[in-house]
């Protein structure tokens, strides 16, 4: 393999794309942000960032704070920072011509609606899910599993077979190629997974900071329920929007090669997602703080657009705002802040939709 890319953020999912794609051969400049250079700096003084697990090795990608870097090096962008971590993003990339450059948001959550009134990138593209089941710590990045499938989906949506193709070459499994960003983001299932658990063993992560295992004991049959409960939901968004959802459990099933009959049996039995605990140590972690303002808030909006009031989701919503003292509803990234809060159905499909970056016509003739 020899392309280059670029990698925006220096976290789990940074640092194992980074060691995966430097194994196959790739060019890698890692970005780490000037106030979050944690990891960054423990491979600088290493000399080398370390795997384990599903992927083993010690790589040696570029690593930077100057996004300056990021956009010389490579016209494919991937950014892999979380979600609440995107207007700083987005806000540095505004200053540079992206007009051809393909930027990836790993995972998605409706980036690319606001994204677009950003940057003039040629393509912006939001997966489903991450790649990898990693976590990063003291240098090395442990990979626990890779996805077998990754949905993906582009806005604008005219993505040529060559540039597929390009995309493809840069991630480790194949890419499912979904109708647009929308109905990635009614895929981002982390939302139904994270949330609810992190809710309901608020006080044991509070009490044991983390010290348990997340999936096989903090999703017992009653938490399995109420996460099914909001599958359900989603789902049922997803299909007046003319999607054909799956559920979470076919979905996991999907990503791991497995043939779990349910959510609970999932959690209970993935060995993924047990090698190591997995669980928050405080209320304000990610499973929080991005899941419900980034994934929920947009899917329980979406549904009340379209007469479906999700009382699942909203419970979820209204306890994470209570808990957190942060009205998420109101900071999360909504339908004002994705502009299509006076959009009808239709006007909500077709933004999606849309063949044609909305900044440049002329964009026909380009790749």
């Amino acid at each position: 393999m020899q392309t280059s890319v670029s990698i925006i953020g220096a976290g789990n999912c940074g640092c194992a794309f980074a060691a995966d794609l430097a194994s196959r051969g790739a060019n890698v400049l890692l970005y780490a942000h000037p106030e979050h250079r944690r990891h960054a700096e423990t491979i600088d003084r290493n000399g080398y960032l370390e795997a384990g697990l599903k992927i083993e090795g010690r790589f040696h990608p570029d690593v930077s704070s100057d996004m300056a870097d990021v956009v010389r090096f490579s016209k494919f962008i991937i950014i892999t920072v979380p979600s609440y971590g995107h207007e700083a993003v987005l806000s540095e990339l505004a200053k540079f011509d992206l007009s051809k450059h393909v930027v990836i948001s790993i995972t998605g959550n409706f980036f690319a609606l606001m994204a677009r009134r950003q940057i003039n990138a040629r393509y912006i593209l939001e997966t489903a899910t991450a790649p990898y089941a990693s976590r990063m710590q003291d240098g090395k990045v442990t990979v626990m599993g890779i996805k077998s499938i990754m949905p993906i989906a582009a806005m604008p949506v005219d993505v040529s077979e060559a540039l597929r193709d390009e995309i493809g070459a840069i991630f480790p499994m194949p890419l499912e190629w979904r109708s647009n960003v929308l109905e990635i983001g009614m895929s981002c299932i982390t939302g139904v997974i994270h949330p609810t658990p992190a809710l309901m063993n608020a006080g044991w992560i509070e009490t044991r900071r983390g010290d348990f295992y997340f999936y096989r004991e903090g999703m017992s049959t009653s938490v399995a329920r109420v996460i099914d409960e909001v599958d359900k939901e989603r789902m049922a968004i997803a299909r007046e929007f003319g999607f054909k959802p799956q559920s979470v459990v076919a979905i996991m099933n999907s990503y791991y090669d497995r043939a779990f009959a349910s959510f609970g049996e999932f959690a209970r039995e993935t060995v993924e997602h047990n090698t190591t605990k997995m669980a928050p140590t405080h209320m304000r972690d990610r499973f929080i703080v991005q899941d419900v303002p980034y994934v929920l808030v947009p899917w329980f909006e979406l549904g009340v657009k379209v007469g479906l009031h999700s009382t699942a989701i909203k419970s979820i919503i209204d306890l994470a705002s209570i808990v957190n003292e942060t009205d998420y509803l109101e900071t999360g990234r909504n339908l004002r802040r994705l502009g299509l809060d006076a959009a009808s159905k239709g006007q909500v499909i077709e933004t999606f939709s849309a063949p044609l970056a909305p900044w440049d016509d002329e964009l026909r003739r380009i790749a």
